[in-house]
């Protein structure tokens, strides 16, 4: 059994089933569109080494793109800012192993299923009601912790991508002056990364590194 095998079975014993709960999508990646702002990302990847998958579920939304520049029709789960790691216990990191065995992987594509359904929906229910609990975040929740954790318990490792959703967030709500702390820190942020980055001579690398950072703090200035 390889990755290839494996995503048919998914087709058969999987997709039809989160297609029924109003998912898109085929093979390893699916998404169901945007209610309320938020659309949910769900995604299965075969291990570097084989042998195994692991799955992944994700949110993003619908104003404003994702990380590799993406709108949300485009993206998965790879791309997103807050995702979490499903496993059969609802923590952790966990592989479905591939077997030998024809029944063995279909039951491990009936235990992802099973996952999603617990502890998969657990995790989307928890954004379901927009702008909740992102209007709940202040300024000196990211000051005064280098990993903030959403609702205490989704940890966001790339908080210059968190303050950027926050000050987002925020213009979408109306909160103007909170935007803009948001916007502070996260080009607080982008200019701590350059000091680190911008070392040594000016080479094509070099230059690609300042147009990033550029290109950072024009996405988190408020004008």
């Amino acid at each position: 059994m390889n990755a290839a095998e494996f995503r048919k079975l998914v087709a058969e014993h999987f997709s039809p089933k989160i297609r029924e709960l109003g998912w898109k999508g085929s093979g390893f990646h699916f998404r169901k569109n945007p209610e309320n702002h938020i659309g949910n990302l769900f995604g299965i990847q075969g291990s570097w080494y084989g042998g195994s998958v692991c799955c992944e579920t994700a949110i993003h939304f619908d104003f404003m793109l994702d990380m590799a520049g993406l709108t949300f029709d485009k993206i998965t789960y790879a791309s997103s800012l807050i995702r979490k790691r499903l496993s059969p216990k609802g923590e952790g990191d966990y592989h479905w192993n591939f077997s030998n065995d024809l029944k063995k992987n279909i039951e491990s594509v009936n235990s992802i299923w099973d996952s999603f359904e617990k502890h998969g929906t657990r995790f989307y229910n928890d954004f379901a009601n927009f702008p909740q609990p992102f209007d709940k975040i202040k300024p000196t929740d990211l000051r005064n912790s280098n990993n903030y954790k959403i609702l205490g318990k989704y940890y966001v490792g790339n908080s210059i991508e968190l303050a950027n959703l926050l000050k987002e967030v925020n213009l979408l709500i109306g909160n103007q002056a909170q935007a803009r702390e948001f916007s502070e820190i996260g080009i607080e942020g982008v200019n701590e990364l350059g000091k680190r980055l911008l070392v040594g001579k000016k080479t094509k690398s070099y230059r690609e590194t300042e147009r990033f950072i550029e290109n950072q703090i024009k996405k988190l200035t408020v004008e």
